[in-house]
């Protein structure tokens, strides 16, 4: 066995954040993009949790998407800041006719049937272009990468993670919804 060198920290050693590299581009390898659940734990949230609780997690673990599970810490779906929102919880609140207080996760959260994954193998061969380019094709912030052949949930990409990397806005277009249009309708 060898033994390791150690020594003291220098008063100008600071912690690091992935944010502050810029060796992401385009044609960087879309797994430098990847938050892969063999290496890091994913985010979760229990689908019961109270939605305003759930907003005070994510900002205090800064993050904008957590994998919302259920009781036997299945995956169910996903949520993100936007959809706790003051504006989203509003409408949801209305749509139920609850008091904020009852809004549970599960009744804002994207459920797994909705949301878009790509496989493994064939995302460890795309770019981080081709990623930012199918995230806009499919009007969605974040993607699954899935493991098809063992059926596992590998990781997730997001464009806000995207856009921290690049140092560039990435732009996700929204599609409508019939909530969004009838909104506008009434406005008029």
């Amino acid at each position: 066995m060898k033994n390791l060198n150690v020594f003291a920290l220098a008063e100008n050693d600071h912690l690091v954040q992935p944010e502050e590299f810029e060796d992401i581009q385009g044609s960087t390898s879309a797994l430098a993009i990847l938050t892969d659940f063999r290496s890091h734990k994913p985010h979760m949230v229990d689908s019961h949790l109270e939605a305003s609780e759930a907003l005070e997690l994510m900002l205090a673990e800064d993050v904008s998407i957590k994998l919302v599970v259920d009781d036997q810490k299945e995956f169910i779906g996903v949520i993100s800041r936007d959809d706790l929102s003051d504006h989203s919880m509003l409408l949801k609140q209305m749509a139920l006719r609850i008091k904020r207080d009852e809004l549970l996760v599960r009744d804002l959260m994207h459920s797994r049937s909705s949301i878009n994954a790509i496989d493994y193998h064939q995302f460890k061969r795309a770019t981080v272009a081709d990623v930012v380019s199918t995230l806009k094709k499919t009007h969605q912030e974040y993607l699954l990468v899935v493991d098809t052949d063992a059926h596992h949930i590998r990781g997730i990409v997001s464009s806000r993670d995207i856009s921290r990397r690049l140092h560039t806005p990435v732009e996700i277009e929204k599609e409508l919804t019939f909530i969004d249009i009838f909104t506008a309708v009434r406005v008029f």
